[in-house]
């Protein structure tokens, strides 16, 4: 055999595991990049849902009825008996 033909096929055995290699390290960075796509995925999920129950919550405390009710009870406030109400001209 000649050098050139020990030289090619050495040469295409070295590029055979390099590509080898290639495609496993690019397989590795795929299945990372989805597991990571997954867990912000399902971490969008839980936030919008916790969105969503802070804005049934707002839309239950921003009644005028419940703030009167909450105040009456843990800050034992009270109503006056004399309703006047006062406006600041600026």
């Amino acid at each position: 055999m000649s050098n050139f033909k020990i030289y090619t096929i050495g040469f295409l055995i070295i590029t055979n595991i390099a590509f080898s290699f290639g495609i496993v390290l690019i397989e590795h960075l795929t299945r990372s990049q989805h597991r990571q796509l997954q867990y912000f995925s399902n971490q969008k999920y839980e936030l919008r849902n916790e969105w969503k129950k802070a804005r049934i919550d707002q839309g239950i405390y921003a009644s005028y009825s419940k703030i009167e009710e909450n105040a009456k009870i843990s800050l034992k406030m009270f109503l006056p008996k004399n309703r006047k109400l006062i406006y600041i001209d600026d």
